[in-house]
């Protein structure tokens, strides 16, 4: 409650300026906290309540499909318009929806803008807790199935941006393994790969292909 308080004085005496709030957020310890844990502070505090370490949170179902895109080069970044559909709809004397196996261009754009059908679900949307479009979810469960890792490993929409990250890896560096390797922990991670995450990557592209990698 200290805190509050204080932080709620600080911003009056800054003007009421949300951007002078947020740059002394972003830039305090805290919030640049590592996330590793280290057996002191596990010691003195293993639930992280003081915040010695910063806690890490799973990325929500519309994160993971929008980040899967960027990183394959695939994203459609155009904002507004119309909304973009992951099922068919036909009518057999009642209406039905069937989720699609293949998905094109038009489904490549952030999934703010899905258009969301009653009953039916994505599959890799689904598994990670999208919920339901029928019902009110004001705060989302966050579970640990099977499912997840299967529609990870195995989804048809996976495999397919597996290929595009394949191909833009080659597009971008040729056919030097190590290069791709290199080149692939940049766009997913942001930093390039330790010697032995190297060296079982350059194994891995050796044996099953590229596309393999990309998709692990």
């Amino acid at each position: 409650p200290e805190l509050l308080d204080w932080l709620a004085q600080n911003f009056i005496d800054g003007g009421w300026k949300m951007k002078r709030l947020h740059k002394m957020l972003c830039l305090s310890y805290v919030y640049r906290q590592s996330s590793a844990v280290n057996e002191r502070g596990a010691a003195v505090d293993a639930g992280n309540l003081l915040l010695w370490r910063m806690p890490l949170r799973r990325m929500e179902a519309e994160a993971i499909r929008d980040a899967i895109l960027a990183t394959s080069g695939k994203l459609d970044r155009k904002m507004g318009g119309p909304s973009f559909k992951l099922f068919r709809y036909k009518v057999v004397n009642v209406a039905i929806y069937e989720p699609l196996e293949e998905y094109g261009p038009e489904t490549w754009r952030r999934s703010v803008y899905h258009q969301y059908a009653r009953g039916i679900r994505d599959d890799l949307l689904g598994s990670f807790d999208c919920p339901e479009s029928a019902q009110r979810t004001p705060r989302r469960p966050s579970t640990t199935t099977a499912l997840q890792a299967l529609s990870l490993l195995n989804g048809p929409f996976m495999t397919q941006q597996s290929e595009f990250f394949a191909e833009r890896l080659r597009a971008r560096v040729g056919d030097d393994v190590s290069r791709q390797v290199a080149q692939a922990f940049r766009h997913a991670f942001g930093r390039s790969p330790r010697p032995d995450e190297k060296k079982e990557a350059i194994k891995l592209v050796e044996k099953h292909g590229l596309p393999a990698l990309c998709r692990a």
